[in-house]
């Protein structure tokens, strides 16, 4: 079985016009960090929630460097460039492996995992529907997909145990002003 087999099967199993809207909102949606930068920078406000926001910009901005990193050293072709499918979108900028929306959101989910546990199951459903939207507009083959899930956790880990970590060692000085 090879890998345009899997994505026939996931194409001709879920082909419908919902998930037709469903693989276009994301693909858009998640197209840059945005959603997740404006978060981050709003996480950084809260003194409570600063470590949270700082974790989540750094994360992303590694997963940024890998994934563009991966995707130029590797140039692989996209099914839709390799087999003669029915995709919704037919131009991309970048090349196929890793998948960065992939990346993207299990680089988020793990951040989440740690910070805000009670979010997870949601966040973790949200990028395993990217990942699998991904390979049903035929953008990506099924390794690009795992490969940018694991640069995503482990971008995301290595920003939490490096963050977490320099955080035990950071003296604070008290504002004044608080009491």
């Amino acid at each position: 079985m090879q890998e345009i087999d899997i994505l026939d099967w996931i194409h001709g199993t879920f082909g419908c016009i919902p998930m037709d809207w469903l693989s276009l909102a994301f693909e858009y949606a998640f197209k840059t960090c945005i959603i997740w930068v404006i978060l981050g920078i709003l996480l950084l406000r809260r003194p409570n929630t600063r470590m949270f926001g700082l974790v989540l910009l750094c994360s992303l901005a590694l997963e940024i460097i890998f994934v563009y990193s991966f995707k130029y050293g590797f140039m692989r072709n996209r099914p839709l460039q390799d087999y003669a499918v029915d995709a919704l979108i037919t131009s991309f900028q970048t090349s196929s492996f890793p998948s960065g929306h992939t990346a993207q959101l299990f680089c988020v989910a793990t951040v989440f995992a740690v910070f805000r546990r009670d979010l997870l199951p949601e966040i973790l459903l949200l990028a395993f529907l990217v990942a699998l939207t991904r390979m049903y507009m035929y953008a990506h083959y099924p390794t690009d997909v795992l490969a940018g899930a694991l640069i995503g956790i482990g971008c995301a880990a290595v920003a939490i145990f490096t963050l977490l970590r320099m955080d035990e060692y950071v003296y604070y000085v008290k504002d004044p002003d608080q009491d």
